[in-house]
């Protein structure tokens, strides 16, 4: 085999190798109610969250690949938001871009950190901090930061490392919500 032809060879088993060294892996948020047994009456507009993420990559897994996600961190945050208050019995409305909320609470806030790591062969970690903002007839009527962490076994088959941030956001609003109805059920 001619020098040119091993160089060849060599190039190729290189191409080959490569791409699985520089793994990634990308997750679907979901989100499943916390089934929280606050009441709340009235009307709410849930504004869309803003990303503020120092870091848009999620983690990392035990081999040091990226883990990200296809979901849009802001919106998940918002729809939990928004399916909370409605489980809870309030009128919520979700707007992304223009909103009047007229007498309607107005709930809004920021995405500050979501995290997930591998932190085991099958148990991953997971953060959720959230800044909540809470106003009516243009008045703020409540700031508040949330953090939830949650470590836990992933289950191939059974549970997901998507499941390790769905329960550490029901950990925030776990805490968020009986402040929001409270607001949201007080008169003006």
């Amino acid at each position: 085999m001619s020098s040119s032809m091993k160089w060849c060879v060599g190039i190729c088993l290189m191409l080959l190798f490569v791409p699985g060294c520089v793994k990634n892996e990308a997750i679907k948020l979901t989100y499943a109610l916390a089934g929280t047994t606050t009441r709340c009456q009235g009307d709410v507009v849930v504004f869309k969250f803003e990303d503020r993420r120092p870091v848009l990559r999620l983690g990392r897994t035990l081999d040091n690949s990226s883990i990200a996600t296809v979901s849009d961190v802001a919106d998940w945050v918002g729809w939990a938001v928004f399916d909370e208050l409605k489980n809870a019995g309030c009128s919520p409305k979700y707007r992304t871009s223009t909103v009047m909320p007229g007498d309607a609470v107005l709930v809004t806030g920021e995405v500050l950190d979501v995290e997930l790591n591998q932190t085991g062969t099958t148990t991953y970690a997971g953060k959720v901090s959230v800044k909540i903002i809470m106003s009516r007839a243009g008045q703020t009527m409540h700031i508040q930061k949330y953090t939830s962490e949650v470590e836990n076994v992933v289950i191939p088959g059974y549970s997901t490392p998507s499941d390790i941030l769905a329960e550490a956001l029901r950990g925030v609003m776990t805490e968020a919500i009986p402040t929001i109805s409270a607001i949201a059920s007080s008169p003006m």
